[in-house]
């Protein structure tokens, strides 16, 4: 239940949280990254300096590879800024916290409801989105509902697919179990936004989908994730890793060794720096990670002390 604010609250006694902490990124942040980054928050509105990510672990009795790796992903996102990033194994770095520079807007424009009489009416005027109704129908083997007669309509109206695409995509989404039209609307609201608009490029989508479903598997083999379901968060870092770095398994496989060698556990955002500092280095192969090995420098000494060779993969970060 959700009881609205009192018109006497004192708002003196409150400190700005962005928006977009909550709309967006509440559901892929875990509720430990979300608990620190408020906590640090309200101690830079305090002004208060000299607050490590050591205290903030203390302060909040989690371990500091949270600390760090909540930070990590605030930065992917554009919530912080790091500075003054010597190496993770010092675990201490500055944080700059940054608020959208324009308001963050929450998408309001919602499926429209459709009278049966207008879409007979369509239906009679137009024999293809008839036919349409009719393949549909077989497809799934049974009678369509009025749900389901104004939801498919709404693919073809709403979302702007072309009805040869909405057959295709009906077809692919049987193929994979997915035989109800709320399950389907789900997809096709991927494929709107990404502008398919043509068989070709449904195609390409599906082709696209199946290469990140096999990549996906493998990775979750390497990673001994087993049959749980991955959270949105995991499979955005695992789609920027295919796609954007262009991350073959072998160097994913490599990635997560050093991870679980240096913080004792798997964690994305951890792995995610690692390769993309060896994006940005242009290293795409295992057998040049070693070709890449920087002399050996001083430093100080820590429970994540890094070598030469784990300690170049995150060079990159250096005031980013």
């Amino acid at each position: 239940m959700i009881i609205k604010l009192s018109s006497e609250e004192n708002f003196e006694q409150c400190f700005r949280v962005p928006n977009i902490l909550i709309d967006k990124y509440a559901k892929e942040a875990s509720s430990v990254y979300l608990m620190i980054y408020v906590y640090a928050l309200r101690q830079a509105d305090l002004g208060k300096e000299g607050v490590t990510n050591q205290k903030i672990a203390d302060a909040l009795k989690v371990n500091i590879i949270d600390v760090v790796n909540a930070f990590l992903f605030f930065s992917s996102k554009g919530l912080v800024k790091i500075h003054n990033f010597t190496s993770v194994g010092d675990a201490e770095f500055d944080v700059e916290f940054c608020f959208p520079t324009k308001a963050y807007k929450t998408k309001t424009e919602f499926r429209p409801s459709y009278k049966t009489s207008e879409i007979s009416r369509h239906l009679e005027n137009n024999p293809k989105v008839k036919q349409m109704y009719e393949i549909v129908s077989r497809m799934l083997g049974k009678n369509l509902s009025s749900a389901d007669t104004e939801l498919l309509y709404s693919l073809y109206d709403f979302y702007g697919l072309k009805i040869e695409v909405i057959l295709v995509l009906v077809e692919h989404c049987i193929s994979y179990g997915k035989k109800t039209l709320k399950q389907i609307e789900r997809e096709a609201q991927k494929w709107a936004s990404v502008g398919v608009d043509s068989v070709e490029k449904a195609r390409k989508q599906i082709k696209k989908k199946e290469e990140f479903l096999s990549y996906a598997k493998n990775i979750r083999q390497i990673f001994g994730i087993g049959t749980r379901t991955l959270i949105a968060r995991e499979v955005d870092y695992i789609n920027k890793w295919q796609n954007e770095f262009m991350m073959s398994l072998d160097m994913v496989k490599k990635a997560y060794e050093i991870t679980v060698s240096q913080t004792g556990q798997l964690s994305f955002a951890y792995l995610n720096k690692i390769l993309e500092s060896w994006h940005k280095s242009g290293i795409y192969k295992v057998a040049d990670i070693s070709k890449e090995k920087k002399p050996q420098t001083d430093k100080k000494k820590s429970n994540y002390d890094f070598d030469s060779f784990d300690k170049m993969a995150f060079d990159k970060i250096k005031n980013s």
